[in-house]
């Protein structure tokens, strides 16, 4: 019987702490990863079927790697799960480490002076 890592909770977390604004997403590693306390590194990147995360240690050694695969229909719930959160902290990575609110709200303040 093969183990399998229970990410579920991690990954609960990881997305919880992203919407709070908490966590620092920067630009890099073929998408956008955080760093937490020099210990572990989160990356999150598209891929053509869906979005990956990665959890690697401070010796870089890849704790997982797991991606939740764009469906039109999904034959499990949990599959669903995985993809709309791996795809959250995703855009909310981007969301981050873009500034996209602030571009956006400069953006609009040039527009409003056309």
């Amino acid at each position: 019987m093969q183990a399998t890592i229970e990410y579920e909770p991690i990954v609960m977390k990881l997305l919880e702490k992203s919407e709070q604004g908490r966590l620092n997403w920067e630009r890099g590693m073929g998408g956008f990863f955080c760093k937490i306390e020099r210990q572990y590194t989160f990356a999150s990147t598209e891929t053509d079927d869906g979005y990956e995360l990665t959890m690697v240690d401070s010796a870089g050694d890849v704790i997982f790697s797991i991606t939740g695969e764009r469906a039109i229909v999904y034959d499990d719930p949990k599959k669903e799960e995985l993809f709309n959160m791996l795809r959250d902290i995703y855009e909310l990575a981007r969301k981050k480490a873009l500034n996209v609110d602030e571009k956006i709200a400069t953006a609009t303040g040039l527009l409003d002076k056309i």
